[in-house]
Order: C-alpha cells, then sequence, then structure tokens
C-alpha cells in the first residue's frame, strides 16, 4: 500500500479509503472536498521535504519545524516564480497581438493614444498593441457607389425618400426627375479617417448639393438631350473640389446620369412636346435637305447656261470676224482685178446654189434632129461603171 497526497492507495491501484471510491454513495461537500486536498498535498510535500533534510544530514530533533520553515521558504520562492512566469507569458502573448497584416488592396493608418503615426503598405506589420497603440484598415482600390433617386438594395430603399433626392429645379424655372451614381476612392486614408466624421454622409450630400447647383445652370433642354455629358463632368470638378476644400481625401472616379426625365405628374404632356418638337424639327431638316439637293442643282445649271451662252458668243464672234477677214481678202483681189473677181464669185455662187440640186441640160439642136432633148447630169455619178 502506497501514500498519496489523495489518501491512502493499494497496489491495485484503487483508494483503499471507502468514502473517497468513485463508486461511493455518500455525498461530499465541495469545501470538504478542496480542504481535504490541500491538507493532503501539504502533507505530501512535507514528506518529500523531511526525506530531502535526512538525505542532507540535517538535525531530526528539530525535523517539523525545520521542514516546516523550509517547505514554507520554497513554497513561496516556487509561487513567486510561477507569478514571474505567469506574467512574462501574458507580456508576450500581448505583445503578438500587434501584429497584423494590411492586404495588398489597403492601407493602414497607425495611431498610438489616439494620435496619428503612420500608414503602413501592405503586407505584415507590428504596432505596439491596445490600449496604447491602434491600427485602422481601410481599402484603397474598391470603388465605392453611392446612389441619388433609385437604390440597388431593395433593404435600403425603403428608409429613403427618392423623390427629394431626385426633383431637381433647371435654369429656366423647369423640374426634372434625375437618377445618378457617383463612384469614389480613398485618396488619402489619414485625411479620410481624421477630417470628416461620416464620409458616406459627407459625400452624398456633397455630391447631390453639386448635381443641384449644376442643374441649376442648365436649361431643361440640355439636361433631357446632348447636354448630360457636360453636366457629369462639370458635377464631378464641382464635387472634387469641394470634398478637396474639406480634407476628405476622397478621390471622384465617376458621375453618371442614369435617367433624366420630366416628374411623373406631367411627364404625358411634356412627351407630346417633345413629339411635336421632334416633328418640328423634322419637317425642318427635310426642307433644309431639298433646298440643300435643288440649290446646287438649279446653281449648276445656270452655269451650264452660262457658259453655253458664252461658247455661243465667242463662235457667233469668231465667225463674224472669219467673215469679214475673208470679205476683206476678196475685196482686196476685186480691187486689183474687178471683171476676174465678179465672174469668179458668180461662179462660186452659183456652185453654192447648184450643188445640190437636180439639174438636167436641155439641148436646144438635139430637138430639131429628133433627139430627146434630156440629160439627167445629176444622176450620172450614181452610174456603176461596168466591170
Amino acid at each position: 500500500m502506497n501514500n498519496g497526497p489523495w489518501g491512502p492507495w493499494n497496489n491495485s491501484g484503487k483508494n483503499t479509503n471507502p468514502e473517497q471510491n468513485f463508486g461511493s454513495q455518500k455525498p461530499q461537500k465541495p469545501n470538504a472536498n478542496f480542504d481535504d486536498f490541500f491538507k493532503k498535498s501539504e502533507e505530501f510535500f512535507k514528506k518529500i521535504f523531511e526525506q530531502n533534510n535526512k538525505n542532507n544530514g540535517g538535525n531530526n530533533g528539530g525535523g517539523d519545524d525545520s521542514g516546516n520553515d523550509r517547505w514554507k521558504k520554497i513554497f513561496d520562492k516556487s509561487s513567486k516564480s510561477v507569478a514571474g512566469l505567469f506574467i512574462l507569458g501574458f507580456i508576450l502573448l500581448w505583445l503578438m497581438l500587434g501584429i497584423y497584416k494590411v492586404d495588398p488592396d489597403e492601407n493602414a493608418a497607425v495611431l498610438y493614444f489616439g494620435k496619428f503615426y503612420s500608414i503602413a503598405t501592405p503586407g505584415l506589420n507590428y504596432h505596439i498593441p491596445y490600449p496604447f497603440g491602434q491600427v485602422i484598415k481601410k481599402s484603397v482600390t474598391v470603388v465605392n457607389t453611392e446612389e441619388f433617386g433609385f437604390s440597388s438594395n431593395s433593404k435600403k430603399s425603403e428608409k429613403r425618400n427618392f423623390d427629394a433626392e431626385s426633383l431637381m429645379l433647371t435654369g429656366d424655372e423647369n423640374i426634372v426627375d434625375i437618377e445618378f451614381q457617383v463612384q469614389w476612392q480613398i485618396a488619402d486614408i489619414k485625411d479620410f479617417i481624421f477630417n470628416i466624421a461620416e464620409p458616406n454622409q459627407a459625400i452624398r450630400k456633397s455630391a447631390e448639393s453639386a448635381m443641384r447647383e449644376i442643374i441649376a445652370r442648365a436649361p431643361i433642354a440640355d439636361a433631357l438631350s446632348d447636354g448630360k455629358k457636360r453636366i457629369e463632368q462639370e458635377t464631378r470638378d464641382l464635387l472634387q473640389q469641394t470634398l478637396d476644400s474639406y480634407g476628405a481625401g476622397v478621390r471622384i472616379t465617376l458621375v453618371q446620369l442614369r435617367r433624366v426625365d420630366p416628374p411623373l405628374q406631367v411627364i404625358d404632356a411634356f412627351r407630346d412636346v417633345q413629339t411635336a418638337k421632334a416633328d418640328k424639327e423634322k419637317e425642318i431638316n427635310q426642307a433644309q435637305s431639298y433646298a440643300n439637293d435643288i440649290i446646287p442643282r438649279a446653281r449648276g445649271t445656270a452655269s451650264q447656261v452660262k457658259e453655253q451662252s458664252e461658247a455661243y458668243a465667242n463662235e457667233v464672234v469668231a465667225n463674224s470676224q472669219g467673215e469679214a477677214g475673208r470679205f476683206l481678202s476678196v475685196y482686196n483681189q476685186y480691187a486689183k482685178a474687178k471683171q476676174v473677181t465678179k465672174k469668179r464669185i458668180y461662179l462660186e455662187t452659183m456652185e453654192k446654189i447648184y450643188r445640190d440640186m437636180d439639174k438636167i441640160f436641155i439641148d436646144k439642136g438635139a430637138a430639131k434632129a429628133g433627139v430627146m432633148p434630156y440629160f439627167p447630169l445629176n444622176e450620172l455619178p450614181q452610174t456603176k461603171k461596168p466591170n
């Protein structure tokens, strides 16, 4: 039988104290069990220290008192060592809490005692843990979207008044119903954290204010047709200037108009007006197209007639000048030999007159001889020669 700190044990490993058997039905009070446990533990360590003193040649006469004092000293030292190790382990565990990771799409602001210290880049970093230090991580690549006049999230749409966001007054005192969205990113995490208390609300209010200001400068026709790009660009520039003046640390990447319509109450009448304007523009374009077609053709025809007239005038003048020159040359020859020239002119004139006429020669002398006095001169060239 062996003695242990929990009582005598036999060689079979069972406790010989019936009150300590696991199968005993006698209830044990928790406090009594703990007291008994500590008492037996104290007796067990005392016996170990006494046996150690005997082996080291200690005095048997004062063994009890000296053993108790030595045990208390050793117990005190061991308690201090355990407490020191516990405190050291706690400090190491607390220091390990300062290791943190920054993802590739993030930046982290390190604060000590609530004051900005530095910006941590992606990767593993370290800071003095709470309560001395604090790390605030924000994504600087994710594009955040603010929606106005509509909501793609049905849960958020239940709490918003879309009419208050979308109805705006134009420069010509008309009302338009606008849906638009603003996309932004964090440009400077330090300014983003410290300079504005509620970044999303600040961006929303600034964006709505900027859009209302730009719409108030533009007529309704620009907002409904080809002026949308200009409105988007001017709103983006104005919004960026406003947020920069706040030191918000935000970069506006996009302002986009999704829908621009008249208010629902007058949209039918407005569409009729727009249809009439479209028909008017159609008729004007058709008339302009006809004018663009007929006018160049008329100008071309006029230019052609003018050129033909000028050509005819030049031809008449040239012919007249040629005839005059010919007449002068004939006159000069006539002045030199009048009879010859007269005869020549007579013959040339007769040649021109009789060239294309049917000619018949009648000889009076042949008629007396009984010969037919008919000779078709113009048919002679038509007769074929015999082979």
